[in-house]
């Protein structure tokens, strides 16, 4: 096994919470915000399309518990993908591959998750940067 425990455990705790949840479709939507991806984006690695991600975003559609399995790992990659670059640590591919595998996020899509997720924390790093210059 390559995924460290917590990454694991936090896959359990986003997937509970989305089962768990009255409302699933808010609770999918404030972790896509969090992940700092637009439905656009989560469409594409999910390999569905936007207007599904917004149905079930707004309640119209129940998700599958594939779609709840798969989510939930996303979100745990992409957590480990920012934690990795907070302690400027280099992110390699290969690791996340494995790490994507054993959370359940389809192999051909880890890639494009990793970049987005690097993409979206460098942005935010350089905006936080600009604001402490001021």
């Amino acid at each position: 096994m390559y995924a460290p425990e917590w990454m694991l455990e936090k896959a359990k705790v986003v997937a509970g919470e989305i089962v768990n949840a009255e409302d699933r479709g808010a609770i999918i939507q404030a972790y896509r915000e969090k992940m700092d991806l637009t439905q656009e984006q989560l469409s594409r690695v999910m390999r569905l399309r936007r207007e599904t991600i917004s149905r079930i975003e707004h309640g119209k559609v129940t998700p599958t518990l594939a779609f709840i399995h798969t989510f939930s790992g996303i979100a745990t990659l992409v957590e480990a993908v920012k934690s990795y670059r907070s302690m400027n640590r280099a992110v390699e591919y290969l690791y996340f591959i494995r790490i994507g595998a054993e959370l359940g996020v389809p192999q051909e899509n880890v890639v494009s998750i990793v970049d987005t997720a690097l993409m979206n924390y460098e942005k935010k790093r350089r905006k936080a940067i600009r604001f402490l210059e001021r």
